[in-house]
C-alpha cells in the first residue's frame, strides 16, 4: 500500500491502514517493536503530528501498546479470560456464595452524594452506601475491576463482617428481603479513565468494556449497583438466552 498525498483520505488514516497491513502480513510481528515516530516520518515523508495521530488511534484500539522508555510495540495475542453465561447477577457481591477467593482492594462507607442518591433514592439519604472494590485476575494479570455499591441501611454491619472474615451465608442470613431478585444489565465500550488505565496497566484512552448492573429486591428497592470494567484484549464475555415463547 502506498500513501497518496492527493487523496481525499487523510494521511493519518492512510498511515493507519499501512501499519495495519504491515501487522497483518507479518512485517511487524506480535510483540515486536515498530519503527519510531522519527523513522516513520523519514521513511514516508510525513509530519510528526500525522504519524502521532495514526499511532494514537491504534493504541486506543488495543493494536499497539506504548511501553515507557522502550517504544511502541504490536500487542501480543494474549489468552483471554472468559466470563461465561454472563448476566446482571454475575458479579453481584450479595449473590456470592463464597468470598474467600476475593481479594478486596477497598471496603469503605460513602456518604450520600448526587451519584448514589440517583442510584438508590431514599435508601441512602441518611446513611450512604458501602463501596466494595475488587479485581478480576488470572494467575498472572489483572483483567478487570469490579465495584459494588450496597445501601448501609440494608446491611449496616457489612464492613465489620467482611473485616472479621464472616462467611457470606451468615452475612445474608435473615436479610432475604434485601437480596437481589431482578436485574438490569447495560454494556458499553468507552475509553479508560486515568485511574482505570493505571489500575488495569493499559495506555490512557485505551478501550475498555464496561458492564453496569442495577439489582432490585422483592420490595422493588435497589439493593445493589455493580460496575465491572474489563480489558477487551484479555477478557471475553459470553451471554446465554433462551428464545421467548
Amino acid at each position: 500500500m502506498k500513501l497518496d498525498k492527493h487523496s481525499n483520505v487523510p494521511l493519518y488514516a492512510q498511515l493507519k491502514e499501512l501499519l495495519l497491513d504491515r501487522i497483518e502480513n507479518g512485517t511487524y510481528e506480535a510483540g515486536s517493536k515498530i519503527p519510531s515516530e522519527l523513522v516513520l516520518c523519514r521513511e514516508l515523508d510525513l509530519s510528526r503530528p500525522t504519524v502521532r495521530q495514526a499511532v494514537a488511534e491504534l493504541v486506543t484500539e488495543g493494536i499497539l501498546i506504548i511501553v515507557k522508555g522502550r517504544g511502541t510495540f504490536v500487542a501480543d495475542e494474549a489468552e483471554q479470560f472468559e466470563l461465561q453465561r454472563f448476566n446482571a447477577f454475575s458479579n453481584s457481591f450479595l449473590m456470592q456464595k463464597d468470598i474467600d477467593n476475593i481479594t478486596f482492594d477497598q471496603i469503605r462507607r460513602r456518604e450520600p452524594d448526587e451519584e448514589i442518591e440517583k442510584l438508590f433514592g431514599n435508601a441512602v439519604q441518611q446513611h450512604g452506601c458501602w463501596q466494595i472494590d475488587w479485581s478480576i485476575r488470572t494467575e498472572s494479570e489483572i483483567v478487570g475491576w469490579c465495584r459494588s455499591l450496597i445501601p448501609v441501611m440494608m446491611f449496616p454491619e457489612l464492613a465489620d463482617d467482611l473485616k472479621t472474615g464472616k462467611k457470606m451465608i451468615d452475612i445474608v442470613a435473615n436479610k432475604y428481603a434485601y437480596l437481589p431478585q431482578k436485574g438490569n444489565l447495560r454494556m458499553q465500550v468507552r475509553s479508560a479513565g486515568d485511574d482505570e488505565a493505571r489500575y488495569l496497566d493499559i495506555s490512557k484512552r485505551s478501550p475498555v468494556i464496561v458492564m453496569t448492573s442495577t439489582l432490585t429486591s422483592r420490595s422493588s428497592h435497589v439493593c445493589e449497583y455493580i460496575k465491572l470494567i474489563l480489558r477487551p484484549d484479555l477478557a471475553a464475555v459470553s451471554f446465554e438466552q433462551n428464545r421467548l415463547q
